[in-house]
């Protein structure tokens, strides 16, 4: 299967800083939010869509972040968000930011689990849901190489 991550950016502003300029730890958050937001769009699953009718509910279950090199005020960084499983009842999406230089900047993994909308209760991905992210499904290793190799 073809490299397929989607890729986007983003600016870190200034709500993302600390005093002397440096991205925050706690803001790397808001790009992972902004890369689920993203590549939900790209599938074809727009949030305003998914949130005006929900039959399900895909609350996150896990979320790591590796910090890697700084980023400033300013910075213009590259978002790239992948899947790297697409399990029964549950998804992983993988965030690589990266600034100018192509320097990796912080890595996050962020799964979720598919529950009912209204009684929370664990239950199987939707098939439309996983045929929609299965073109963005792909290794870290796979994404990484095509990137450069920078992370």
């Amino acid at each position: 299967m073809p490299v397929a991550p989607f890729r986007t950016s983003e600016r870190v502003r200034w709500a993302d800083v600390d005093l002397v300029g440096i991205m925050r730890f706690s803001a790397v958050p808001r790009f992972v939010e902004l890369a689920e937001q993203e590549i939900m769009r790209a599938a074809g699953l727009p949030y305003r869509d998914i949130f005006e009718a929900p039959e399900v509910w895909l609350p996150r279950r896990h979320l790591s972040i590796d910090y890697l090199s700084p980023a400033r005020l300013d910075d213009l960084l590259s978002v790239t968000v992948y899947m790297t499983r697409l399990g029964t009842t549950s998804a992983t999406m993988q965030v690589d930011l990266h600034a100018e230089s192509e320097r990796i900047v912080a890595a996050a993994a962020m799964t979720v689990v598919c529950v009912g909308a209204t009684d929370f209760r664990k239950q199987p991905l939707p098939a439309s849901l996983v045929e929609a992210l299965t073109p963005f499904l792909c290794s870290v290793d796979e994404v990484r190489a095509s990137h450069g190799g920078n992370g």
